[in-house]
């Protein structure tokens, strides 16, 4: 008799074993289907030249913390993406299976924000068509399983030096002091504008002489043929000296 309870209770004892073994391991493979499903839907119904937006630092930045210092942004990428379809979509249901993963890691972190704000000048704004996108998903969620402890602290190599090409100006320097004159234009440019300016000038002044000269003599010659050739004469003698 007793003989038969023990018999009985081994049986108990591997029955709930396997079953609780069971329930986790189901656990654990449903959530690798899921996700691995979820991508594969995703990457077949986004156009593959489709750019999402994305915030992350790469491996050989963040090394051990890698996982840590994207759970955050690649969660906010997700969300941002979900938002794109509608409440019926098949496309933001599979987006919310993997943002709950997300959640999932994100919860069991520690010193999270710290970290993050530890790290904030090696992080990268791009955007990635939908393969690459949803392969650095699937390769986060990978790593993520791999390793469940987290770190509790990061030490961040430090922050890049970003060197800005200055954009080359031409600038005109006028000379303010010294002997050199003040000039606004090429002196060859200078030079023929003068000498444009002295035929208006010429043409003025011998008219302004013609006139004079014509008003003197009209009052001795009347008018007479020989008053033109005296004009002349007086024109002549006042700019050519004869």
């Amino acid at each position: 008799m007793k003989r038969s309870h023990q018999i009985w209770i081994r049986i108990c004892v591997h029955l709930l074993v396997c079953t609780t073994f069971g329930v986790h391991s189901s656990e654990f493979g449903d959530a690798v289907t899921d996700d691995i499903t979820s991508i594969s839907l995703l990457k077949q119904n986004i156009p593959k030249d489709y750019k999402i937006p994305v915030t992350y630092i790469p491996k050989e930045v963040g090394g051990m913390c890698w996982v840590t210092l994207n759970v955050f942004h690649l969660e906010l990428s997700l969300r941002g993406l979900a938002d794109k379809f509608g409440n019926i979509s098949s496309n933001k249901y599979n987006i919310s299976i993997l943002i709950e993963m997300l959640k999932e890691t994100r919860y069991h972190m520690k010193n999270l924000e710290v970290i993050t704000s530890d790290f904030e000048c090696h992080y990268r704004d791009e955007k990635w068509q939908t393969g690459h996108y949803f392969q650095f998903v699937e390769d986060f969620l990978n790593t993520a399983r791999s390793n469940r402890d987290s770190p509790e602290e990061c030490d961040p190599p430090p922050c890049p030096t970003t060197t800005k090409a200055s954009a080359t100006t031409i600038t005109t320097q006028y000379p303010t002091s010294g002997k050199e004159p003040l000039r606004f234009l090429p002196e060859v440019v200078e030079r023929s504008l003068l000498s444009l300016l002295v035929i208006p000038i010429a043409a003025i002044v011998f008219l302004f002489v013609w006139k004079v000269s014509c008003s003197l003599t009209l009052r001795t010659c009347n008018l007479k043929p020989d008053c033109w050739q005296l004009s002349i004469s007086l024109i002549a003698s006042t700019f050519f000296g004869l």
